[in-house]
């Protein structure tokens, strides 16, 4: 049986279900109506402001090294939304502890000492979509969830990356946001293990922005890594 495969990063898939704030960049100065507190009869009330930007605070750990990663084989089964089993593989950093939820079987996550990094892995929805049209969606979730306060940025997406020459199609979404107090960075690879342009495997890795030569180096080696292992 082949099952494609989402392998969601430590707080991406809760981006998409985000509750409530203004698209980026939308309602950030008021309307003439609002600043005369003119608004319309019949109970109506003001519409929401947004909250203004939120200024990270500095992260005083280390930044994660590229250099001093060392990966190890990790096998694994989760189960897809039917609940079929899916038998996974990957290379993940030693020493990253893998992790369940016992109320998310569908799922597993990798995460450092300081839990300041991780990846999650995740079985997918079993629509077909290429890796260009996954990453759009995840764009278009994004921007519809987070708040505006939360800053939101895109800072690339790529439709086509090689990793050390392997024929693989994937696509890339690098991105940062505030959740709390400090600013996260986000990788985003769509990964097609089949020779097509349907992605089967997506993963997402989280960390700081000091960490982002590492976090890309740790995609690299998931990216040319990662199996579905019924394959």
């Amino acid at each position: 049986m082949k099952t494609a495969v989402l392998a969601s990063g430590v707080i991406a898939l809760g981006l998409i279900g985000a509750a409530g704030g203004y698209l980026v960049g939308d309602l950030t100065q008021p309307t003439s109506a609002s600043a005369n507190n003119e608004y319309p009869t019949g109970g109506d009330s003001p519409p929401d402001v947004p909250l203004p930007k939120k200024t990270a605070e500095p992260y005083p750990k280390t930044p994660l090294s590229a250099a001093k990663l060392r990966y190890h084989t990790e096998n694994f089964t989760i189960r897809d939304k039917s609940g079929a089993q899916v038998p996974l593989s990957i290379r993940a950093p030693r020493g990253w502890q893998l992790t369940r939820d016992p109320k998310a079987p569908q799922e597993v996550k990798f995460l450092d000492p300081l839990k300041e990094r991780g990846i999650r892995v995740e079985s997918a929805l079993p629509e077909s979509l290429t890796t260009s049209d996954s990453m759009q969606r995840l764009i278009a979730g994004l921007e519809s969830s987070q708040p505006y306060e939360n800053d939101l940025k895109i800072l690339s997406q790529d439709e086509q990356i090689e990793i050390e020459g392997t024929s693989r199609t994937a696509a890339t979404l690098i991105y940062t946001y505030i959740p709390k107090k400090t600013l996260r960075y986000v990788i985003v690879a769509w990964v097609s293990t089949r020779g097509d342009d349907l992605a089967t495997v997506e993963m997402s890795i989280t960390g700081l922005p000091q960490d982002a030569t590492a976090l890309k180096a740790l995609l690299a080696e998931a990216t040319k890594s990662v199996t579905v292992r019924d394959y």
